[in-house]
């Protein structure tokens, strides 16, 4: 979305605010013109997954995130499930016999959602992001 006369001079990865707000607007707009029930504008994301995730998956190209419901018939339950990617796979278990490897065991789940979707769980406000 950023072009060349509107760079971010943040750290790698990041895109300037401005147009981090047009993106978050547009999303509301286009929420208040579909009626849809799903009015999800933002997931609260504990630290504690990325830190996992860089922890036992070093190697780790990236991060998919996959929009759930904790029940089928209720918008407002939306969850993120978040998985690190390898070779532009998923690793959905962490490897419990080499530090740092993928795959492996089934009881070990490289899967992670301690996400919150906002609203309901957090305030719709208070961010220019989110007004």
């Amino acid at each position: 979305m950023s072009d060349s006369n509107n760079q971010s001079t943040g750290p790698d990865g990041t895109i300037p605010v401005n147009d981090a707000i047009t993106l978050t607007r547009n999303w509301r707009t286009y929420l208040a013109a579909s009626q849809q029930g799903f009015i999800a504008q933002s997931f609260s994301i504990p630290i504690v997954d990325f830190q996992n995730i860089l922890t036992y998956n070093p190697d780790a190209e990236a991060v998919r995130a996959y929009i759930g419901l904790e029940s089928a018939t209720d918008p407002l339950s939306a969850k993120l499930v978040l998985v690190p990617v390898v070779d532009g796979q998923d690793v959905l278990f962490i490897d419990t016999t080499t530090p740092g490897g993928v795959g492996g065991d089934p009881n070990s789940s490289n899967v992670y959602d301690l996400t919150n979707v906002c609203p309901p769980t957090c305030a719709a406000t208070g961010s220019p992001l989110s007004e």
